[in-house]
C-alpha cells in the first residue's frame, strides 16, 4: 500500500483545523502521514496546534510567516510518502477520497494529478461548478483545486510551488506538470469528495480591488512564464489581441 504525505499549511486556523484533521483521520485509506506547517501563527494559535498534536498523530513544523507556498514546500521536503496531498486548514474531504484517488493511479500509470468534484460549505452550501479539464480552456482558467493527489517525485521534478506567486500558485504547478507529463496525465473522479469552506465574502471596494489586482498580476506572471506553452495552443499575444479586436468590433456593430 503506497504511502501518502498529507501537507497542511496553518496560519491562525485554530477554529477550523480540528474539523480538517477529523476528516483526514476518518479516511478509509490508512497509509498516510500528516504534516502541519505552522506559518508564523500567533502564540495562542500555535498552542492550540500543539494541543491537537497530542490528540492526532501529526507532525508539526514551524516557520516564520512566509505564505502557504513556502509552507507546502517545507512540508513536502520533510515528507516520505510516494504521493503528496495538499489540503488547507479550513477544508474537509470525504472519507473515501484518498482510497479512490490511489485507485485511479493504480488503474492508470500515466496519471500525475487526480482530483474530484467539490461542494462549498459553511457560509455557502452548494455545488462548486468547475468545468472538466480540457486544453486549451485550462490555460485560460484553472479548473483543478489544490486538494489533489500527485506524485511527490514529479512535484520535485517540476520545481515544487513557485514562491513568487501568492495567488493561483496551484494553477502554475498544474501547468508545469501537464507541460512535462502530457495532457493525459489528469483525471477527475466524478464524485463530490472535497468540501471547500466558503466564508462571508469580502464586499468592500478596497477588498475587491486588492483581490482583482493580485489575480491579474498572477495571471500575467503565469502567462509570461509559460508563454511558449500558451502559443502552442494558439494563445499567443497576437492571437489574443486579434480575438479581442474581433470581439470589440462585433459588439460595436451589434449595438449600433
Amino acid at each position: 500500500m503506497k504511502k501518502i504525505s498529507i501537507v497542511i499549511p496553518y496560519y491562525n486556523n485554530e477554529s477550523t483545523i480540528k474539523e480538517t484533521l477529523e476528516s483526514v483521520f476518518e479516511q478509509t485509506y490508512k497509509n498516510f502521514e500528516v504534516i502541519v506547517v505552522n506559518d508564523g501563527s500567533s502564540e495562542a494559535s500555535k498552542n492550540e496546534l500543539e494541543n491537537l498534536k497530542n490528540i492526532f498523530n501529526i507532525t508539526v513544523l514551524h516557520q516564520e510567516n512566509s505564505g502557504p507556498s513556502v509552507a507546502r514546500n517545507l512540508g513536502a521536503d520533510k515528507a516520505d510518502g510516494e504521493f503528496l496531498f495538499f489540503i488547507d486548514a479550513d477544508d474537509k474531504i470525504h472519507e473515501s477520497y484518498l482510497k479512490k484517488a490511489v485507485g485511479a493511479f493504480n488503474k492508470n500509470k500515466d496519471l500525475e494529478i487526480v482530483y474530484c468534484k467539490a461542494n462549498f460549505f459553511d457560509n455557502v452550501e452548494e455545488y462548486w461548478d468547475l468545468p472538466e479539464f480540457k486544453m486549451p480552456n485550462f490555460l485560460l482558467n484553472n479548473c483543478i483545486f489544490i486538494c489533489s493527489l500527485i506524485k511527490r517525485e514529479t512535484f520535485i521534478e517540476v520545481g515544487k510551488f513557485d514562491t513568487n506567486l501568492t495567488f493561483t500558485e496551484d494553477w502554475d504547478l498544474w501547468i508545469r506538470i501537464v507541460k512535462t507529463k502530457g495532457i493525459h496525465c489528469v483525471h477527475r473522479i466524478p464524485e463530490v469528495l472535497f468540501y471547500y469552506r466558503k466564508r462571508q465574502s469580502k464586499t468592500s471596494l478596497t477588498d475587491n480591488m486588492e483581490v482583482n489586482n493580485n489575480a491579474e498580476k498572477s495571471r500575467l506572471y503565469i502567462y509570461t512564464k509559460h508563454y511558449d506553452f500558451y502559443k502552442k495552443y494558439y494563445l499567443g499575444l497576437e492571437s489574443l489581441m486579434h480575438t479581442i479586436y474581433e470581439n470589440l468590433d462585433y459588439k460595436e456593430r451589434y449595438y449600433n
